[in-house]
């Protein structure tokens, strides 16, 4: 008799248990949307120290939740935001976790393509670069990126003043 007084008890705890994880969840949620905001209002110049808080919240729900749907998403924007501070060292670090913790995230094929990129032009290293735009290619072959993995490739390497060259050399013979 005295288990079944015990069953309401845990049922009880299990269920505080349970809305006390998802409140602290969705306050995760709400410090990155406020934050965000912030930001989005500071486009032109955005407060640095912000910046890498919001990088930290993004990693940090990652960590906390990572099984949580949203857990891919913040660590794409995590990529992202690293991109745009020019930190590419953080950023490989983020497109990797990615790719080996959200294989199956829909922006699975985006990250793949970042990885190149931050190769290309964060880290200069064109080979890793020109080897991980190929394999974009042929794993993802219709994807929207897909033409942007190739010029990439075609114009790896080449100063802007030979882009220019090179585009009005193309525009030339499209005129005749």
């Amino acid at each position: 008799m005295s288990n079944l007084r015990l069953i309401p008890i845990i049922l009880l705890s299990v269920a505080l248990f349970a809305i006390s994880c998802t409140s602290k969840r969705d306050k995760d949620v709400s410090s990155i949307k406020s934050l965000e905001e912030q930001l989005k209002q500071q486009a032109a110049r955005p407060d640095t120290a912000k910046l890498k808080e919001l990088l930290t919240l993004y990693t940090g729900f990652a960590d906390k939740y990572p099984e949580d749907t949203a857990a891919a998403m913040f660590l794409y924007r995590a990529v992202n935001l690293s991109m745009g501070m020019g930190q590419g060292e953080v950023a490989m670090q983020l497109i990797n976790r990615s790719i080996n913790e959200y294989p199956k995230s829909p922006r699975y094929a985006e990250t793949v393509f970042l990885k190149a990129y931050v190769y290309e032009n964060l880290l200069g290293k064109l080979g890793s670069a020109s080897e991980i735009y190929r394999d974009f290619i042929h794993r993802f072959p219709d994807h929207e990126l897909a033409d942007d993995a190739q010029m990439a490739i075609q114009n790896m390497g080449k100063s802007p003043e030979e882009l220019v060259e090179e585009f009005e050399r193309k525009a030339a013979v499209k005129m005749q």
